[in-house]
């Protein structure tokens, strides 16, 4: 029985080359395919802190919220759909050390459609004295589904160039032995939050409200895009 066991694991391994093998051995072509796409955000995630330091004690973050949400409101936000707190902290702990005031802090995230929108809630928290604003995250709503096409965009390209070659040999490409994606997320997610264009001002916090011209603020498109690596049969 020992003999038995000990001649099947020595077998196998010799199957299994042979197999990886007799692929390797078959004529092939590897090409690259690559395909991209523009598209314009259509979500915007701002997000605001109110502390009462920034008012010097005059306000209460009670009071910044209230007012918040008024402007909100007056700009068309559905306040109770997109607007959310997300953290609330205070320096109580620092009061017995350094016997400071106690100061607190909320922070909300507010969700826009576009970079008018987004323009409005910069210039109107402004007016209010809320300055601490910035863009936390972009996106586009059907990324997903735009990435799933454009991933077939970079296989049509591939099998393209894969003919390219092979036609003036008189052959052709069969089934695709191998193929390899690569996304590079972390380029296709940088500069998203800095990918602002603003035209007639500096930047939204120095805008002139004097000025009767709103700025034009325009969000950078989200690039999406695929780069394949596939190996075919020559026929």
């Amino acid at each position: 029985m020992k003999t038995f066991f000990y001649f099947i694991f020595i077998i196998f391994p010799v199957l299994t080359f042979s197999q990886d093998k007799k692929t390797i051995d078959k004529p092939f072509i590897e090409v690259s395919g690559q395909a991209d796409t523009l598209v314009m955000p259509n979500r915007i995630w701002i997000s605001v802190i109110l502390t009462e330091k920034d008012s010097k004690g005059k306000k209460s973050v009670e009071d910044l919220e209230k007012a918040m949400i008024q402007k909100l409101q007056e700009i068309g936000i559905d306040v109770e759909n997109n607007l959310s707190m997300t953290d609330m902290s205070s320096n109580f702990q620092n009061y017995f050390l350094k016997q400071t005031d106690i100061l607190k802090a909320k922070s909300y995230s507010i969700l826009t459609t576009d970079a008018k929108t987004t323009s409005k809630v910069f210039i109107e928290l402004e007016k209010i004295d809320i300055s601490n604003v910035r863009i936390e995250k972009i996106e586009n709503s059907e990324e997903k589904k735009i990435q799933l096409l454009i991933n077939g965009k970079a296989m049509e390209s591939a099998k393209k160039i894969a003919e390219s070659f092979v036609k003036p040999l008189n052959q052709k490409i069969g089934n695709a032995l191998q193929i390899s994606n690569f996304e590079d997320i972390s380029n296709q997610l940088a500069g998203r939050v800095n990918g602002i264009q603003i035209r007639g001002a500096k930047s939204i916090r120095y805008y002139d409200q004097s000025e009767s011209k709103q700025p034009s603020v325009e969000f950078k498109k989200i690039k999406i895009s695929s780069t394949v690596q596939v190996r075919f049969l020559l026929e």
